[in-house]
């Protein structure tokens, strides 16, 4: 059961284990992790703002692995890059909002695996693919620093998913993404005639592109 036991830590203690191996999850553990997911899921979506996206079990899972593994390729130095490819493989169903969201309940924690990879270098292959991944994934990235374009479409279209991206840019805060032409109008909506207070490094560059 080591995905569901991932998971369970994860979620409840903050804290996790991984084998010393690369494995394939077991039918019944992909079958126990669901149930986890699924109820975290009908928990965590009572604190989204207006609804939120449908459950799609498909990305929530890939998702799990996907962190399960990423934490192995940190943790454990001895494997290889070229390891990658076939162990961390790319979602390959579309991103959804309901896909999105449902893969944001593990994904959410990507920006602690920066941290947690902090001494890799930055040369090293793992970086490059966590970056890749924050990419593909914005809305589980709101904390970290991308430089290149994110496609938020997806995000956008959704009241749900749009605002609480929002959120996450301002907790975080996220400058390099709050003043994206995409984001702007809703970071500055949300903070208000507040911002200067709640933010004020945002609130120089509200000032810095009016003059």
């Amino acid at each position: 059961m080591e995905l569901t036991e991932f998971i369970s830590g994860l979620i409840n203690e903050g804290n996790v284990t991984v084998a010393a191996d690369l494995l394939s999850f077991e039918e019944a553990d992909l079958r126990t992790a669901a149930i986890h997911l699924q109820q975290y899921y009908e928990d965590d979506c009572r604190e989204m703002p207006h609804t939120a996206p449908a459950l799609d079990m498909e990305a929530a899972l890939w998702a799990a692995g996907y962190l399960y593994t990423t934490v192995q390729f940190i943790l454990l130095r001895n494997l290889d890059a070229s390891l990658l490819d076939t162990h961390l493989p790319a979602y390959k169903g579309e991103r959804t909002p309901a896909a999105i969201y449902s893969a944001d309940l593990t994904l959410r924690y990507l920006p602690d695996l920066f941290l947690l990879a902090k001494g890799l270098s930055p040369a090293d292959p793992l970086i490059a693919r966590f970056y890749q991944t924050a990419h593909q994934w914005p809305f589980s990235a709101a904390a970290i620093p991308l430089t290149e374009q994110v496609d938020l479409s997806a995000i956008n279209e959704h009241p749900s998913l749009r605002q609480a991206y929002t959120d996450r840019i301002i907790q975080a805060r996220n400058l390099s993404q709050s003043r994206l032409p995409e984001n702007l109008p809703f970071v500055q909506a949300a903070l208000g005639s507040y911002a200067a207070q709640l933010w004020p490094q945002f609130d120089t560059v509200i000032n810095e592109i009016i003059l």
